[in-house]
């Protein structure tokens, strides 16, 4: 399952927690369970083949592309759980058909991937599933809707499939597939990459102009995703911080907290404390837990360039024992003495708090409670998602450290998330963890951890992960716990290493900011747990160019759903322009060009699947620039 010789687990005969029978199967990220049915399912779910082998690929995502468990992403994640299902057994294309109640199922099978409707005629019938792109469902990301329909619209790629298989022959079809998924897709991977990866797999295979490339293209056709100009990108790159840098630090007794400025180390706090500070993104707050475990701030006096120490809550709760601030200072997280599985956060802008519990996701929908407690915690740049590590133990006794990501905050409502969860790894290798993860500063999708492999002893390592890729690379070899902090600039790495004692010491880094380019060097004598932070001020989402003029678009209709009308009126001459088409993260979904200007009529842009929302398109030319807001509906 994760390519490393790691043993397969499989727990069957598993029940909810009342005891009452599990309609269900999943991959937890480190096994499978199976129930044996209740309602919808008339036999242990292990019976059936397919539905074992749709888990076990889920494991296999899990360590390739790592599709992201919610809306079209995640769809794609069942959908490649689905072929490979059928594939293991391939005696026809239904999955489950050996153990669902057919009184339930009247079509005798879980999904039919020749025939997505499974019997059913909309959405309220069991098993039904959309064929095309005009049936797709959208639905809100969160669990109570299936995190945005995964196993809803996973019919649409899974007819695909069938259609693909069925042109080329299955032996053709899941070698295709398997490249697709472990060389060209990526986390965030959306309908319209699936495409372009299956036929980039065949072409890889078969040739460029290959019956088999065609046969992909033609499949994708005739389910609606349809090429519409070209594939969405990763995410993109902050602007580096302009402002001075500094290095905050603690000494090795943990009493107080020093700012390095290269030369000098003058002490801002004279308070003992309990975890490694958090810092805003222009170094105007810095928030900690105190030794006596209440939470403590230093907030930059603007007018004596000095920093000023507070107590968090007007009256002190000696319970905390881990703090992080958002980047834009607006929010908190937080961590009591209780060591539960929940994180605390407070919204400074509405003055409420919300109490989050943490749970270990699965490929089923069915969540489990493994997670004993976080430690580490760090926001994201959105400031919607908080990484933290985890403490878990399994059944069975088995124990061992995670990352994941909370999403705590909806900025489209201006309100608390819904709690959703995604884990880093799914399939860690045994006897080992990660944990004390730190964000790039400069790429959001870029991560530095700490690994511990404890299978004959402890070694610890300093690795670099690529959260759209799924890159790994090794850092270092350490000699224990580091910490890790990236520079400025993300050109350096600072961490904890042991010399003649604790210290901070310094490694640069390779471009892809996961790799090291030289060896590590002495830093910072006598201190630990460094955070890297700039005193300037930026925007915290992905920079996109800037330009003299900026007119507005025609766009009809709008909200729009395939097809949009795109016009130009204050562009005098017709020209080739180029076309992007950007959601509200400042993710890039679309790259193409039109011809426009001149009062010329319309173009038409032929949109890619996409999920409901708001989205920003820009048109662009050498001396100028046009843009309008979009509703995707």
């Amino acid at each position: 399952i994760n390519g490393q010789g790691g043993n397969v687990i499989s727990l069957i005969n598993v029940s909810e927690t009342d005891g009452s029978g599990m309609d269900n199967a999943f991959w937890s990220g480190t096994a499978m369970f199976y129930g044996n049915g209740n309602q919808a399912f008339s036999a242990p779910l292990c019976k059936s083949l397919d539905v074992g082998g749709h888990e076990m690929t889920h494991g296999v995502i899990g360590s390739t592309a790592n599709l992201i468990y919610e809306a079209q992403s995640g769809a794609l994640n069942e959908s490649f759980a689905d072929v490979f299902g059928v594939m293991i057994d391939p005696a026809n294309w239904l999955l489950g058909e050996d153990v669902v109640n057919t009184a339930i199922f009247t079509s005798g099978a879980l999904r039919d991937m020749s025939n997505p409707h499974n019997g059913g005629s909309g959405p309220n019938d069991p098993g039904w599933q959309p064929a095309h792109m005009s049936e797709y469902q959208n639905l809100p990301v969160n669990a109570q809707n299936d995190n945005g329909g995964v196993h809803v619209n996973s019919g649409i790629p899974n007819k695909a499939f069938y259609l693909f298989a069925t042109s080329v022959g299955n032996s053709k079809a899941e070698q295709v597939y398997y490249r697709a998924l472990t060389q060209y897709l990526t986390a965030s991977s959306q309908f319209i990459d699936c495409r372009l990866a299956v036929i980039q797999a065949a072409e890889d295979l078969y040739g460029a102009g290959s019956s088999e490339a065609n046969a992909a293209a033609s499949a994708f056709d005739q389910v609606g995703i349809t090429g519409g100009g070209g594939g969405s990108s990763g995410p993109g790159d902050l602007q580096t911080n302009p402002g001075a840098d500094y290095i905050l630090l603690t000494d090795l007794s943990d009493v107080g907290i020093y700012l390095y400025d290269g030369q000098n180390f003058p002490q801002l706090s004279t308070t003992s404390i309990l975890s490694r500070p958090s810092v805003t993104d222009d170094g105007s707050a810095i928030v900690f837990v105190a030794a006596d475990q209440t939470l403590r701030a230093l907030i930059l006096n603007q007018n004596t360039g000095l920093y000023e120490e507070y107590y968090l809550e007007n009256n002190p709760q000696t319970i905390w024992r881990n703090i992080a601030v958002s980047k834009d200072g607006s929010k908190i997280a937080a961590l009591t003495t209780d060591y539960d599985n929940s994180i605390f956060v407070y919204d400074y802008n509405t003055s409420q708090g919300q109490t989050f519990t943490l749970y270990t996701p699965t490929s089923g929908g069915t969540i489990t409670y493994d997670v004993q407690y976080a430690d580490v915690l760090e926001w994201d740049y959105s400031g919607e998602y908080i990484m933290y590590d985890a403490y878990n133990v399994l059944a069975g006794g088995i124990d061992y450290w995670d990352i994941s990501f909370i999403r705590v905050w909806d900025k489209s409502s201006n309100s608390f998330g819904d709690g959703f969860i995604n884990k880093l790894f799914n399939a860690l290798p045994e006897n080992s963890s990660v944990g004390n993860p730190a964000f790039s500063k400069n790429s959001p999708y870029i991560i530095s951890l700490d690994f511990l492999d404890q299978s004959f002893g402890t070694e610890y390592y300093l690795l670099g992960v690529n959260l759209e890729t799924g890159d790994v690379g090794t850092i270092l070899q350490n000699n224990t716990l580091g910490y890790p902090n990236y520079s400025i600039d993300d050109g350096a790495l600072i961490f904890d290493r042991y010399g003649a004692d604790l210290q901070i010491s310094i490694i640069d880094l390779n471009a892809d900011k996961i790799t090291a380019s030289g060896t590590p060097q002495d830093f910072v004598y006598g201190g630990h747990w460094g955070v890297w932070f700039g005193t300037g001020s930026r925007p915290l989402v992905h920079v996109k160019e800037v330009f003299p003029v900026r007119d507005e678009l025609g766009l009809s209709p709008n909200p729009a759903r395939t097809e949009l009308q795109v016009s130009w009126p204050a562009l005098e001459q017709r020209q080739q322009v180029d076309c992007l088409l950007y959601d509200m993260a400042g993710k890039e979904v679309l790259h193409t060009s039109l011809m426009l200007g001149g009062g010329a009529e319309p173009a038409q842009l032929s949109l890619p699947p996409l999920c409901k929302g708001q989205y920003e398109l820009l048109l662009k030319t050498p001396e100028r620039m046009a843009g309008a807001h979009l509703q995707i509906q």
